[in-house]
């Protein structure tokens, strides 16, 4: 079986919401005998992956000789994280299916969901290529979906975001990701396991709330479920999630429609479009943004609304080298621009204890400050566009540079850095605004911008005793 036939099939399925049970109408095309396509199913050892492979098994046997069960031991708990690579090792032993894992040895400094999430995708795209496969098989059921909107409902994501986790998504154009027990909760599944007697690893950090995720399903959740009474919360958001998929289906028809297949490539003419409304004009600009292989980002997508509305001819960032230039009826795609400044910049090295002043009129005061309760409120209330404080002990020397978009930043909470010119292009921040900005150097490592928390580097943490604050002014 040629894999662009079930990817096409696959597409037909995802415009037509047929979701779930598309899932399993595909899994069902894949387990025909003319059928080679190797099946990557991934496994972490809990119930909900457990249950998956078991319901694989039972209800397509003819995948067994093709499937492989993936791990990923993210390394992050001992002899409990080899613990569940061993189980989930014996598990494929015992129900006869291959089996493939990696083991996380370059921990991360930082451990956030978005840095493991990232990790452990980055593994299942290896493995996937590994195998020549192009399908994944993921365990993802609905109280997964309750969590998963009540996460993206606060970080305000759109109809896109707020649909996830889908029965079937491609990524990448080429790999298929299918989840097709969207329709059991984690206790229905756990119930079949128990009587089954098979068993399954538990994962104490689930029920620690370290994470935003473990927060919701430990805290909001069930404080949400108690406050409905005898509605079903968890059932309720599942039927929230298809709404909001078909709602976002029928917004990308009527774009592409509008579209009406030109050729998205450099240019996108808006002349046309401009009495369209929102929701459909934001998915165009991202699928002009995708088709030009640039960043999809939400603040993108509302510039380009902003500056279409405005209607002035006008040059902005979205990431990089990367500019759009707008004349008034259409965008283009241009490169490089904000660097073409011949000067190198003004330098301001070895700053001291007190005011100093700056090259652009404005004044950098530096502070010794010691940490205590009135300390903790007041890092809570400070106007990040002005002041910052960072780790005393971690600082011998600081000098100032003036803004380059180049210049490399680490993100609080992040564990990789990221150019200054994608993070305040990203906060909407003016271009003109940003030229003007000095970026805070401490031995060598970008401390601080204003607008942006203190680098990742220089975070203050409990045990400090002391703190630099700098105001800038």
């Amino acid at each position: 079986m040629q894999i662009h036939g079930p990817i096409a099939y696959a597409k037909a399925q995802i415009a037509d919401c047929k979701g779930i049970e598309a899932a399993n109408a595909f899994l069902k095309l894949l387990g025909k005998e003319d059928s080679d396509e190797i099946v990557c199913v991934a496994c972490s050892g809990g119930s909900d992956s457990v249950f998956l492979v078991k319901y694989i098994l039972e209800k397509f046997p003819n995948l067994k000789s093709r499937l492989v069960i993936l791990h990923f031991n993210h390394n992050l708990r001992g002899q409990d994280s080899d613990g569940d690579e061993q189980f989930v090792k014996v598990l494929a032993m015992d129900w006869g299916v291959a089996f493939y894992s990696e083991k996380l040895v370059d921990k991360p400094a930082n451990v956030s969901e978005d840095r493991l999430r990232r990790l452990r995708n980055e593994f299942f795209e290896r493995a996937l290529e590994k195998f020549n496969s192009k399908v994944l098989v993921l365990g993802h059921q609905k109280n997964d979906i309750a969590e998963t909107l009540l996460m993206r409902m606060v970080r305000g994501s759109d109809t896109a975001g707020l649909s996830s986790p889908r029965a079937m998504t491609i990524f990448q154009e080429k790999y298929l990701k299918l989840r097709p027990l969207l329709d059991f909760t984690k206790q229905e599944m756990e119930i079949c396991l128990k009587s089954s007697k098979i068993e399954w690893r538990a994962d104490k950090t689930n029920f620690e709330n370290d994470f935003f995720r473990n927060k919701i399903r430990n805290i909001i959740l069930p404080r949400i479920q108690e406050i409905a009474g005898h509605f079903d919360v968890v059932k309720s958001l599942a039927s929230v999630r298809q709404n909001l998929e078909e709602a976002d289906n029928a917004i990308a028809f009527f774009a592409k429609k509008y579209l009406n297949g030109r050729n998205l490539k450099g240019k996108l003419v808006i002349s046309d479009l401009k009495k369209l409304p929102t929701a459909p004009l934001k998915k165009i600009f991202v699928e002009f943004l995708a088709a030009n292989g640039l960043d999809v980002r939400r603040s993108y997508v509302q510039t380009f609304l902003d500056k279409m509305h405005g209607g002035k001819a006008t040059i902005f960032s979205v990431g990089g080298r990367n500019f759009i230039k707008f004349d008034g009826d259409s965008f283009c795609v241009t490169t490089g621009e904000e660097d073409k400044d011949e000067d190198d910049g003004w330098v301001v090295e070895d700053l001291k204890i007190g005011q100093n002043p700056l090259p652009n009129g404005k004044t950098l005061d530096i502070q010794n400050v010691k940490i205590s309760e009135k300390f903790w409120e007041n890092l809570k209330n400070m106007d990040r566009g002005k002041q910052c404080y960072a780790a005393v002990e971690k600082i011998s020397k600081i000098s100032i540079k003036k803004y380059k978009p180049l210049f490399k930043y680490l993100p609080l909470g992040h564990s990789s850095e990221r150019k200054l010119g994608d993070i305040l292009t990203a906060k909407i921040i003016p271009r003109e605004d940003r030229q003007l900005l000095p970026v805070v150097f401490a031995d060598g490592k970008v401390c601080w911008v204003p607008h942006l928390p203190v680098s990742d580097y220089f975070k203050i943490k409990t045990k400090d005793s002391g703190a630099l604050l700098l105001t800038y002014a």
